[in-house]
């Protein structure tokens, strides 16, 4: 299996688990923040889907360009919207070659450097990080079965 295949399928098992979680999410709560200054549960859970998308832009551009959030009401559009970008997403990502995730990249963040591989590896830990906020964020608003990690 190449090291492209191997992380899609890796990052797909996280990004399943953040669709099963929003699953048991209702409306009242899309706009649900644990504090203030806090994202919404909404707003988090397309913030992780949106990052995915440009960490894996940065595989082909170099540039990190924060997206624009979308607009949405309830959490039917949170989940359309998340389901789209994990599709755009993983449509790019199985376009990559090994070869092309080997290369030396062009970072302008430390942490960063080294091969374009690290953009996706940045990608897999920034969705991690979220999605374990939004598990807590679920649990507070009452979720009781909340999907495995991975």
């Amino acid at each position: 299996m190449s090291k492209v295949q191997e992380f899609l399928t890796d990052w797909l098992n996280h990004r399943e688990k953040l669709e099963l979680l929003l699953e048991q999410i209702d409306d009242e709560h899309v706009h649900y923040k644990p504090w203030d200054g806090g994202m919404s549960l909404g707003t988090m859970a397309l913030h992780i889907a949106l990052a995915g998308d440009m960490f894996a832009d940065m595989v082909k551009t170099e540039k990190m360009e924060a997206p624009e959030m979308p607009e949405f009401e309830n959490m039917k559009d949170v989940r359309e919207k998340v389901k789209e970008l994990t599709d755009r997403t993983k449509k790019k990502i199985a376009d990559m070659t090994d070869e092309e995730i080997g290369k030396e990249n062009e970072a302008e963040l430390s942490q960063m450097k080294g091969p374009k591989y690290n953009y996706l590896k940045a990608m897999y830990e920034h969705e991690i990080h979220h999605k374990g906020q939004l598990f807590i964020y679920a649990r507070m608003i009452g979720v009781k079965e909340v999907p495995f990690f991975r």
